[in-house]
């Protein structure tokens, strides 16, 4: 997946934002522009981008993504959501024609019985907001996340790892031939008994990553047919310059028995990358430990291992 990324330099209207955390916001808004290009229905992205615009200062700019924003929501029918950007806009340029007819429009709507489905019923706060979609038999959540009181990684049944019912998803939706993913399932399943029985820190090995390895599928296309369906984003995480210290925020047993990476962190949202976004029982093990709303995305096997590698200073034979 190539991705052109715009060098288009940004001033930094907020003069309380450290260098460093400048660095970082203006690095997630060039990766979550490309995001929305590609996504443009992807109302979470522009969440991040709006924020991240607002916390350097870029008023103007931030507003342009509201407004954005606000067509995403009335295009998914959630029409209460986009009335609340419609409020936003206005409330920092009332002068705003564009976001009062538009307002004006879907009161409007909202006056017609029926007009509104069961999501835009939901009002939402900035701090609080909750997308979820059936996935076959996993829930793919998003939103705020308490960790229990003195709760640690070893409390957390981490007995699924995922792989299975990718698998599932891969044959059912022909993307892989049901035999190869047989094959390669039961090897990844050795493998990674192997980094266990090693009782060394290993970082483990993904059913795509084998899959790809074998030459049984094309990384672009399990990509693809995985987005399609769970309507994720896509981030490619080997253009990504992630702070260590980011990555640490979760335990360093889950991150590399799980594949999760956490890349990014704007205000209360942590931006999670995953290989396997079915893996239902490491979602929930994230979603326990963090105090922050949660954005999960997809990035290769390959790119996160990577990341885990560096940052863990493991090397890909599982030694430090």
């Amino acid at each position: 997946m190539e991705l052109a990324l715009s060098k288009e330099p940004l001033m930094i209207a907020n003069p309380s934002v450290s260098i460093e955390e400048q660095e970082q916001i203006l690095q997630t808004i060039e990766m979550f522009e490309v995001i929305t290009q590609a996504n443009p229905n992807d109302s979470q992205s522009l969440e991040v981008l709006k924020e991240a615009y607002s916390k350097i200062g870029e008023s103007e700019k931030a507003i342009a993504v509201t407004r954005r924003l606000a067509d995403t929501y009335v295009a998914l029918g959630q029409y209460a959501s986009a009335i609340i950007e419609c409020q936003v806009i206005l409330r920092q340029n009332p002068e705003n024609t564009e976001a009062a007819e538009l307002l004006a429009e879907l009161e409007s709507k909202l006056n017609q019985p029926g007009a509104e489905n069961e999501t835009g019923k939901k009002s939402r706060s900035h701090s609080s907001r909750r997308s979820a979609l059936e996935n076959d038999a996993t829930l793919m959540r998003t939103g705020a996340t308490v960790r229990p009181e003195g709760e640690d990684i070893g409390d957390l049944d981490l007995g699924n790892d995922g792989n299975d019912p990718l698998a599932k998803f891969l044959s059912q939706h022909k993307l892989v031939d049901p035999k190869s993913v047989e094959t390669c399932l039961e090897r990844v399943r050795r493998r990674n008994q192997a980094v266990l029985d090693s009782g060394e820190p290993g970082i483990a090995h993904s059913l795509i990553g084998e899959l790809c390895e074998s030459n049984a599928a094309d990384l672009d296309t399990l990509l693809c047919g995985i987005l399609d369906r769970t309507k994720l984003a896509y981030v490619p995480l080997e253009y990504y310059d992630i702070d260590r210290q980011i990555v640490k925020m979760l335990p360093e047993s889950l991150t590399l028995s799980r594949l999760v990476v956490p890349f990014d962190l704007i205000s209360r949202t942590v931006m999670i990358a995953m290989a396997n976004p079915f893996d239902s029982l490491g979602k929930e093990a994230v979603q326990q430990l963090f105090d922050y709303n949660i954005q999960w995305h997809v990035a290769s096997p390959e790119a996160i291992a990577k990341t885990l590698a560096e940052v863990y200073r493991i090397d890909r034979g599982g030694k430090r």
